[in-house]
């Protein structure tokens, strides 16, 4: 989809704009719309298999079951191994090896159907028989008890961490009560359409976004911005989905369908994040591939090759290869990297940070420099009158009041925040408007002009330059320059905090804007950042990225989203400010700050940091302890429970490393 934009701009005020506001811009946007059929409600599952032939997360019933069948088949070897012996005691332990293994025997036959060679389960059962044919039942039932009980540790881990990923997600309630016949009902989410009134009583989750009509209350945000500080929210405000109503019951009309909620793109993006493999993860993939073949070669070759060589008995070297069989299967390698990376994204998530895929933590972490955009990322974007410098003879209060009077029926921002500065004591007998200079009329019997430079000078009329931070409105009265009127941008408290916390991590943090050199040096002052990059037109900001790329490496972008698409994507990473940036801003950009402030793009850093951290640590533990096994196996010095330590063990102990990630506080119900 491509629409033109057309933005006029006949009321001109001296913004110091590269561009002025006295032309007219046009701009051509192309969209890029993608539909996607989720069923995003709450299903939300982390994907990660490890392809070994089973699932690693279990249901209650399941646990409930296998704790039942290893406790059985525990008691069964204890009593076979110390109070049985010769005839009863071989045919205790085979029972207490079928209990324990049954189903893991007939899902390696299963798997031999399906002509698959490298499923745990295959694997486990040749090793288990294997090592019950050459007479050793007791340590057959042993690596199959100890594989079982590895297996339900894990499982009950990888459970739970997907239970706190999905409590994290579990943003948007399937049900809303909305308004019916003069009251309220529960209705299915799905049903609710723009413009219908709900209600949200105390302790509900918001289920969808809208705009407050009766009532106050104070909102929790935690879930969608990371936010810990309740929001106070009464009529005209607006609610995000997926907040939580902490006191009082609120009324609001909804602005758009729950599927296309706030709640409902952070599920999505999530989602449609866990889906994409980052880097690694392809990488431990493709060399998994490689290593079981390769281990059942070996496997092969220890059992054949020394006793017909002479160095041993067939017994002895068949059971090293059967050791090393057990270890063949990659699940802790395989299953572990995949988790730490979702239970990342679900940590991001918490945050108040959307990832669009899993592989924009890796370039996180390699990114060096940051470029942001000034008004609407470092500062609110909201404009309000800072102050008003008058000459002798006038007032502060008149010069505002005057100004206002002209300003009154103007839309522009700048007219606005003068507006709402005045108390409304005069209104325009006449005004009309001076195309790129301001506005002229009659107030109160009164000549009055106010606009930028241009206007002074066009009306000859002498003025003091003001040469300060932000916007200057220049009055006159009766053809005599009576003061001027300055708009600011305020600065968000947190934005100093974020330049600080990036530079503690070692990058270059520039400041980008079409503002001009003042005003943007003022703002880069404040807040800490040395290079100031001001008057840039979109393109223009572009071409300072890729100067910044060439000097520094990676390059992350932050901006509001407001004509910043460009530069969006054009940077290593993208990121756009606040839930409800522009659809341009949020189809480029690569992630999405939902709250409002700076501080979570550090955060994030970080986070992606822990992560790939945490990936690489489970890869170098899995690898490291199947080595050493292996060698100690070879070697004659390894016993069978150690290689199922190597497998399930090693792989449990990566499992519970990766959900270190998640966070600390689970969302609220």
């Amino acid at each position: 989809m491509s629409k033109d934009v057309k933005h006029e701009h006949e009321h001109e005020h001296e913004h110091g704009c590269c561009c002025g506001h006295g032309h007219d811009h046009e701009h051509e946007h192309e969209h890029h719309h993608h539909d996607h059929d989720h069923d995003c409600c709450h299903d939300h599952s982390c994907g990660c298999g490890c392809g070994c032939g089973h699932d690693h997360a279990h249901s209650t019933d399941d646990i409930k079951k296998d704790i039942i069948f290893i406790v059985i088949s525990a008691v069964l070897t204890l009593v076979g191994v110390l109070f049985l012996e010769g005839i009863a005691k071989t045919i205790v332990l085979l029972a207490a090896y079928l209990i324990v293994g049954g189903e893991i025997l007939w899902n390696a036959l299963k798997g031999l159907l399906r002509g698959n060679i490298v499923d745990e389960n295959v694997l486990m059962s040749v090793a288990t028989i294997g090592a019950i044919a050459l007479g050793d039942y007791g340590e057959g039932v042993m690596v199959m008890l100890l594989y079982r009980i590895g297996e339900l540790l894990q499982g009950i881990a990888v459970g739970r961490s997907q239970s706190s990923i999905k409590e994290v997600l579990d943003l948007r309630p399937d049900t809303v009560r909305l308004e019916e016949n003069g009251g309220f009902v529960v209705k299915h989410a799905e049903e609710a359409k723009a413009g219908d009134r709900y209600e949200i009583l105390p302790g509900d989750r918001i289920p969808l976004d809208g705009t407050v009509v009766e009532g106050e209350s104070f909102v929790d945000l935690s879930a969608i911005t990371g936010e810990s500080v309740p929001v106070h929210v009464a009529a005209g405000d607006e609610l995000v989905s997926g907040g939580i109503n902490k006191s009082g019951r609120i009324v609001a009309v909804a602005v758009r369908e729950a599927g296309e909620s706030t709640a409902s793109r952070i599920i999505r993006a999530v989602e449609e994040a866990s889906e994409s493999k980052p880097r690694m993860e392809n990488f431990i993939t493709r060399f998994a591939r490689i290593y079981t073949p390769a281990v059942m070669v070996l496997t092969l070759l220890v059992a054949v090759i020394p006793p017909l060589m002479g160095l041993g008995e067939w017994k002895e070297w068949i059971h090293r290869g059967l050791l090393l069989l057990v270890i063949s299967c990659p699940c802790a390698l395989v299953l572990s990297v995949p988790l730490t990376f979702f239970a990342g994204l679900a940590r991001q998530s918490s945050n108040g940070v959307m990832l669009k895929a899993a592989n924009v933590m890796e370039t996180l972490c390699g990114v060096k420099a940051v470029a942001l955009d000034k008004t609407g990322t470092i500062t609110r974007g909201n404009f309000v009158v800072a102050k008003a410098d008058c000459e002798d003879g006038f007032e502060e209060g008149e010069l505002i009041e005057l100004a206002a009077a002209l300003e009154a029926k103007s839309t522009h921002p700048i007219a606005h925040a003068i507006v709402s500065a005045a108390n409304g004591a005069y209104a325009a007998d006449s005004m009309e408007e001076v195309a790129g200079c301001g506005v002229k009329g009659s107030v109160n019997g009164k000549t009055v002009l106010a606009g930028n430079s241009k206007h002074m000078k066009k009306e000859n009329i002498s003025y003091r330059e003001h040469a300060e931070r932000g916007t200057t409105v220049y009055v006159a009265v009766d053809g005599k320059y009576a003061g001027c009127i300055v708009i600011d941008d305020t600065i968000k408290p947190q934005s100093k905090e974020a330049v600080a916390m990036m530079k503690k991590h070692g990058l270059d943090v520039e400041l980008l804007t079409g503002d001009n050199q003042a005003s943007a040096a003022a703002v880069a002052k404040e807040v800490g950042i040395e290079n100031v990059h001001a008057s840039l037109m979109p393109g223009d900001k572009l071409d300072t990225l890729k100067k910044i790329r060439a000097e520094h490496g990676p390059v992350a972008f932050v901006g509001d989203g407001i004509n910043d698409s460009v530069v969006l994507s054009g940077a290593d990473v993208g990121c756009a400010m606040g839930a409800g940036g522009t659809d341009a801003a949020v189809e480029a950009a690569d992630m999405v700050i939902m709250g409002d402030e700076l501080t979570a793009l550090p955060k994030a850093i970080d986070v992606s940091k822990r992560t790939m951290l945490i990936a690489k640590e489970n890869v170098v533990f899995a690898l490291a302890i199947k080595l050493i096994v292996m060698i100690l196996g070879i070697t004659g010095h390894a016993e069978m429970w150690m290689a199922v330590f190597a497998d399930v063990g090693a792989a449990l102990i990566c499992v519970l490393n990766a959900v270190r990630l998640l966070p600390a506080k689970k969302a609220a119900k």
